[in-house]
């Protein structure tokens, strides 16, 4: 499935974010979901969530993704991996990207990976939305409704000669999975080369992202890149409930690595 052109695309993810903010209709004080770590259980949770941190995830993805160079890949056909997807954000921001740049990759799979039913289910809607409803995302887009814990190769299907696009969204800085299992399984499924980008808040958990990168073998891999420098970006602000120009603190990882069947 091909990336809509800047021409074609009518809906983009600025669209879903202030529609978000609008129905949301945050009032001080209010709910912030255990710092955005929570499972969501509910679509005005989803709906909520989306209006506190979609912003963040936006900027911090936006950066991410320009530092990897997708035009070197131009034509590929690529498989997206959405861990911990919530509702598919990073999936979202990267088809926004790819838009608006007009980089034309073929999208053979996305698959998206979640413990929260409704996360899961209103992910798969908002992917739809950027593909301008496309009919063709009902056969591309996979749904895996678990824990990164709980996850066997059974439930990860892969082409070795594709592209793949691992996305790390304030996932891997999450202390309740266990990493070096998480690189196993990776190891044992996706073989061929993958392109892993972790974002997250520059918090306690930057460690692990560290950690994370440290599994690979360091002869497997290329390309990697690293920042902890903050962006700035305008977001929706809860307290005043308007938008303003606010600094947003990340750390970043990213790299690329050739992983072949033992």
């Amino acid at each position: 499935m091909k990336i809509p052109s800047p021409e074609e695309a009518q809906i983009r993810f600025s669209s879903i974010y202030n529609a978000s903010v609008t129905e949301a209709q945050i009032r001080v004080p209010f709910d912030n979901l255990d710092n955005g770590t929570r499972v969501l259980s509910d679509e005005s949770e989803c709906i909520r969530y989306i209006a506190l941190y979609g912003g963040h995830h936006f900027y911090k993805l936006y950066a991410a993704y320009a530092s990897t160079k997708f035009e070197n890949i131009e034509g590929a056909d690529i498989e997206i991996i959405d861990w911990g997807c919530g509702q598919a954000l990073a999936t979202c921001v990267l088809i926004d990207y790819l838009i608006e740049k007009n980089i034309n990759l073929n999208v053979s799979s996305i698959t998206l990976i979640e413990p929260s039913t409704v996360s899961l289910q209103r992910g798969r809607s908002l992917v739809q939305r950027m593909f301008q409803n496309n009919p063709s995302t009902d056969s591309v887009v996979r749904l895996v409704n678990k824990y990164i814990d709980d996850l066997t190769s059974n439930d990860l299907v892969s082409e070795p000669d594709r592209r793949k696009i691992h996305l790390f969204s304030n996932i891997i800085d999450v202390q309740g999975f266990d990493l070096t299992q998480l690189y196993q399984l990776m190891f044992s499924s996706f073989h061929g080369i993958n392109r892993v980008i972790c974002t997250s808040p520059y918090n306690e958990g930057q460690q692990r992202l560290e950690t994370f990168y440290n599994l690979f073998p360091s002869h497997q891999v290329t390309r990697e890149s690293s920042s902890n420098e903050s962006i700035y970006g305008e977001l929706f602000y809860a307290a005043t409930g308007n938008y303003k120009e606010c600094k947003i603190s990340r750390c970043e990882r990213q790299f690329t690595v050739n992983l072949t069947q033992r």
